[in-house]
């Protein structure tokens, strides 16, 4: 091999080497940085199992990512923590599926069509196993959001600083607190309520002040902010299953790389699933506090339920023409059957 060969290879190895350099490391020294927002409360199961998280994405890559936690509303109330995922200002958010519909229009805010899923048995199988979960994505992915799973929130309830409410007419009248989308406000109108939008963290002086009879939301959230002892009266109504979605931005997830996103999934899975089965038992002890602390929590008898479900059809007449026949055919195809 002549002088000219010999230098000529020298330098393509060389380049080759650069080149190799330059192209993008997995194994960058700068951890992924998360931080997930939420406005339960510190003492609750889904904040828990978000810091859990971090000690698991610790196990399974030392210094790959770096998780921080921020309870109660600490980077914002709900529609800024929402908004906030595509804006960069936090990474991972979880809250009520109404909220999230909000931001991403009717075709996502079906997950909450009343009576949809009636029991948490049925929301996990219609979820998990019947394409829930995939469908809420599609819904999800045109607007720019990711859901990673799913938190149980917890049936939807409602407590009363004023009655429980057996019949569809106990309700004319109520201002019932939700929520803000268009699907919650359609279905509390069936039941000729008087539903009001507000922020969360005006829900307590507004009960205080008598400026809202009611509120809409899971048992978990009545045991964690002690509802019950300013609205004593609760209905189990399980009018919907309203989730806690666990977003992120669409683009932040594609933006990982397979590795650490395959590792980062499987984190969220696991976190998710412990935290649902966490959830779920603890519903039992906080009717038993209510009740031991002087609170009335009755059930809907099996006619009255038929009676509420019936006075809340309506409602999927109306979303057919907002979100489309396919669209809410779809999710009624992941109902077990």
């Amino acid at each position: 091999m002549t002088l000219k060969h010999t230098l000529s290879l020298f330098l393509a190895l060389v380049l080759l080497g650069i080149l190799a350099g330059c192209e993008p490391s997995e194994e960058s020294p700068e951890p992924t940085r998360i931080k997930i927002g939420h406005t339960d409360s510190s003492e609750r199961s889904t904040h828990k199992w978000s810091l859990w998280l971090g000690k698991y994405l610790e196990e399974k890559a030392p210094g790959k990512f770096a998780v921080e936690v921020f309870p109660e509303g600490r980077l914002g109330d709900t529609p800024e923590l929402i908004d906030g995922v595509k804006k960069g200002t936090v990474t991972m958010v979880f809250d009520l599926s109404a909220a999230v519909a909000a931001a991403a229009g009717p075709e996502a805010a079906c997950i909450d069509l009343p009576y949809l899923y009636p029991t948490y048995e049925a929301w996990v199988v219609g979820t998990f196993q019947k394409g829930g979960l995939k469908l809420f994505n599609k819904n999800l992915r045109e607007h720019g959001y990711f859901c990673m799973d799913m938190f149980y929130n917890g049936m939807r309830q409602v407590i009363s600083r004023v009655a429980v409410y057996h019949h569809e007419g106990d309700l004319r009248g109520q201002r019932i607190r939700i929520a803000q989308n268009e699907l919650n406000v359609a279905l509390w109108q069936a039941l000729n309520a008087n539903p009001t939008p507000m922020p969360w963290k005006a829900v307590i002086p507004s009960f205080e002040h008598g400026q809202i009879d009611a509120l809409d939301h899971s048992l978990g959230v009545f045991n964690d902010f002690n509802l019950h002892r300013i609205a004593p009266y609760i209905t189990l109504t399980n009018h919907a299953s309203s989730p806690f979605p666990i977003i992120t931005s669409l683009e932040w997830i594609e933006s990982l790389s397979p590795k650490k996103r395959a590792i980062l999934e499987e984190g969220v899975r696991e976190m998710a699933r412990q935290q649902r089965e966490e959830e779920r038992a603890k519903e039992s002890g906080y009717i038993e506090r209510f009740r031991a602390e002087g609170a009335i929590v009755e059930e809907l008898t099996p006619d009255e339920l038929r009676a509420f479900m019936n006075a809340m059809q309506p409602v999927y007449d109306t979303w057919r023409q907002s979100a489309g026949n396919s669209v809410v055919d779809a999710w009624l195809s992941t109902v077990p059957r």
